[in-house]
């Protein structure tokens, strides 16, 4: 059995005793299943990097199924694997980063094939309510690539989004974080994670706002003092 830690995009393995944070996620690795355990302060993006994580680890050994359990609600089969004690806290995660990156820019891809069968790839604002079940879209957080597939979306789109994707990752000079993600089966507090990106994404661009127009009041400032100067140097 293998007990790993979910911290950041990583996976980092643990030795007895165990003792496992709120705030955190973790992955058991027993013969038969891979165990995702959530604790009830976790976050939404930890709880992202520990599917996508175990996902990658089922590719190894996809014999193995993949079964999600949370805090206070662990079945007898899985108190039995081994000891563990829960406690207050938990370790760095990928939203704290995001917090700290007020410099980079988030953006929200609608693809969208009209009538003609062409595909119309648009940047619409970041708002869980312009996610549509017809179309496909790309959350572009940086560090992290979200590919939402509408339940009715076309095999045209999803393709597309799969491109823009592989086209971001090649951007990136690290490689970033990418969720394929469908509709219905989203991951709990996805909602609330893109209302949060939305709200990051409106301070980044009222903060550019205000500094153009500090920027544009200075220039006409400058502007008029120059032609201040100028009038009174005339009229020595």
């Amino acid at each position: 059995m293998n007990v790993y830690r979910v911290v950041g995009n990583d996976l980092v393995s643990m030795k007895e005793p165990f003792i496992f944070y709120r705030g955190d996620v973790y992955v058991i690795e027993t013969e038969k299943v891979f165990w995702l355990w959530l604790g009830s302060k976790s976050f939404v993006d930890d709880k992202f990097a520990g599917i996508w994580l175990t996902k990658l680890l089922q590719e190894q050994k996809k014999e193995l199924k993949i079964k999600t359990l949370a805090e206070n609600e662990e079945p007898e089969e899985f108190k039995k694997l081994f000891s563990f004690t829960v406690t207050e806290g938990d370790t760095p995660r990928i939203l704290r980063k995001i917090e700290k990156k007020f410099e980079k820019d988030y953006h929200l891809l609608q693809i969208k094939q009209n009538d003609k069968g062409e595909i119309i790839t648009s940047e619409i604002p970041i708002d869980y309510r312009g996610f549509k079940s017809d179309d496909a879209f790309v959350l572009d957080a940086y560090n992290e690539i979200f590919v939402w597939l509408g339940k009715n979306s076309q095999v045209k789109e999803k393709y597309e989004a799969g491109r823009i994707t592989r086209l971001l990752e090649v951007e990136r000079k690290r490689t970033p974080l990418v969720y394929v993600i469908d509709q219905e089966d989203e991951p709990d507090g996805f909602r609330d994670f893109v209302y949060k990106l939305a709200l990051r994404d409106g301070v980044i661009e009222l903060r550019k706002t205000v500094s153009e127009e500090k920027e544009s009041k200075n220039n006409f400032l400058d502007s008029l003092k120059r032609k201040i100067l100028s009038f009174l140097k005339k009229q020595k």
